[in-house]
C-alpha cells in the first residue's frame, strides 16, 4: 500500500495552495493589465521575467538560511512581500510600479516556496513518504492554478484589475496568519533547521557570492543528478511559457479575462488529474517512460495551441498539456531532495529554484522578442522545437549512462 501524506502535511498543503493561488492570480493579473495597456510582447516579456529575478539572485542564500534558521520566518516574510506587491500594483497601476510589484511577489513566492519544499521533504521519513509529500505539494500548485486564474479573471471582468490585486493580497494575508499559528517545530527535525542524517560540520556562512555559487554547484556531482535537474527545469519552463503566451493569444482572438482564467485553470486541472492517477500510472510505466511521454505531450500541445480559437478547444488542449508537468514534477522534486547531501537539502532546493528562476527570466524575454519579430504563432512552434531538442538530448544522455 502506498504511503499517504500525514495530517500536518495536509494542513501545510492548504496553506500552500492558498499562497500559490495568490501568486498565480497576481502573475496573471499583471500580464492582463499589461496587455490591456497595449504594451508590446517585447516589453511584457521582461516585465514577466521580473517575477523570477529575485529568486535567481537570492534562492541559494535563502535555502542556506532555511537550513540554519528554520522555515517559519521565511514563509511569513514571503507572505508579507506578496501582500506588499499586490498593494503596490493595485494602488499604483502603472508599468514602473508593476515592475516593483513583480519583484516583491517573486521574492515572496521564493521564500515561501523554499520553506514549503523543505518542510515537505523533512516530514517524510522514507523515500516513499517524501514522494507522497511532494505529490501533495505539487497538487497544491495545481489546485491554486485551477482557482487563482479564474478568480483573478472574474474579478477583473466585474471590478477591475485593482480589485483583483486587492483580493489576492488578502489571500496572502490569510497565509501569513496561518503560518504564524502552524506548529512547524512539532513536525520537523529541530524545527526544520536541518535535514535528517549525520550533522554537517558547522561553518560560518560565506559572504563571498562566488563561494556561495561554487559550493552550491558542488551539488551537481553525478550525471544522473544533472539529468534530473535539467528535466525539472524543462517542465518548469513549460508552465511559464504557457502563462506568458496564452494571455497574448487570448487577446489576439478577443477572449475576456474570465475566459483566459478558465484556459489556464484547465492546464492546472490536467496536472491535478494526472497526479491523482499517479498510483495507477506507475503500475504500467517506469518513471523515465512517463516522463518521456510527458515531453511528447508538451511538444504536441504547443504545436496545436496557436490554431485553436474556440474556448472549449483551448481548454481541452490545455488540459492535455497539463499532463506533462503534472506527472513529472513530483518525481523529480523527490529525487532531487533525496540526492542532496545531509544538511544541504535546503541549499539543493535553492539551487534548483535559482536555475528555475533563470529559465523563468529567459523564457518570457526570448519568447517576447520572438513574438515581436516573427509573430505569436511562430513563437509557439519555436518553443515546441526547443522542448523537442532538450528531450532528445536527455534521451541520449540516459542511454549513455
Amino acid at each position: 500500500m502506498r504511503p499517504r501524506a500525514s495530517i500536518p502535511m495536509r494542513r501545510l498543503f492548504l496553506i500552500g495552495a492558498t499562497m500559490y493561488t495568490a501568486c498565480v492570480g497576481a502573475r496573471l493579473t499583471t500580464a492582463l493589465a499589461a496587455v490591456h495597456a497595449q504594451l508590446s510582447p517585447a516589453i511584457i516579456g521582461p516585465l514577466m521575467a521580473v517575477f523570477a529575478l529575485m529568486p535567481l539572485l537570492f534562492a541559494v542564500r535563502g535555502g542556506k538560511l532555511i537550513d540554519r534558521l528554520g522555515v517559519r520566518k521565511p514563509m511569513m516574510v514571503g507572505a508579507l512581500l506578496v501582500v506588499a506587491g499586490s498593494a503596490i500594483a493595485g494602488l499604483m497601476p502603472h508599468a514602473p510600479t508593476f515592475v516593483l510589484a513583480a519583484a516583491c511577489i517573486g521574492l515572496g513566492n521564493m521564500a515561501f516556496h523554499l520553506g514549503m519544499q523543505h518542510s515537505a521533504g523533512e516530514m517524510g521519513r522514507s523515500p516513499e513518504e517524501r514522494t507522497a509529500n511532494f505529490n501533495l505539494l505539487t497538487m497544491g500548485f495545481s489546485v491554486s492554478g485551477m482557482v487563482g486564474p479564474p478568480l483573478a479573471g472574474w474579478v477583473i471582468d466585474h471590478a477591475g484589475h485593482d480589485m483583483a490585486f486587492a483580493v489576492l493580497g488578502l489571500l496572502a494575508g490569510v497565509v501569513w496568519l496561518a503560518c504564524s499559528r502552524f506548529g512547524f517545530e512539532q513536525h520537523l527535525p529541530q524545527g526544520g533547521r536541518r535535514a535528517s542524517g549525520p550533522a554537517p560540520v558547522e561553518q560560518a556562512p560565506s559572504r563571498n557570492p562566488l563561494q556561495v555559487w561554487r559550493t552550491a554547484f558542488e551539488l551537481l556531482g553525478t550525471r544522473s543528478f544533472r539529468i534530473l535537474l535539467v528535466s525539472s527545469l524543462l517542465f518548469s519552463a513549460v508552465w511559464d511559457a504557457f502563462q506568458f503566451l496564452i494571455p497574448l493569444h487570448a487577446h489576439r482572438i478577443e477572449l475576456n479575462a474570465s475566459s483566459v482564467g478558465l484556459v489556464i485553470a484547465s492546464f492546472s486541472s490536467g496536472s491535478l488529474t494526472v497526479r491523482i492517477l499517479m498510483p495507477w500510472i506507475s503500475r504500467w510505466a517506469t518513471p523515465s517512460r512517463y516522463i518521456g511521454i510527458a515531453m511528447v505531450l508538451v511538444i504536441f500541445g504547443f504545436s496545436v495551441l496557436p490554431q485553436a480559437s474556440e474556448l472549449q478547444i483551448l481548454m481541452a488542449i490545455s488540459f492535455v498539456l497539463g499532463f506533462g508537468p503534472g506527472v513529472a514534477q513530483p518525481l523529480l522534486m523527490s529525487a532531487l531532495h533525496m540526492a542532496a547531501p545531509a544538511g544541504r537539502a535546503g541549499e539543493g532546493s535553492g539551487l534548483r529554484m535559482t536555475l528555475v528562476s533563470l529559465v523563468q527570466i529567459a523564457s518570457p524575454v526570448l519568447l517576447g522578442l520572438v513574438a515581436a519579430l516573427v509573430g505569436l504563432t511562430v513563437t509557439f512552434y519555436v518553443f515546441s522545437l526547443i522542448t523537442g531538442g532538450v528531450a532528445l538530448l536527455l534521451w541520449k544522455a540516459r542511454r549513455e549512462q
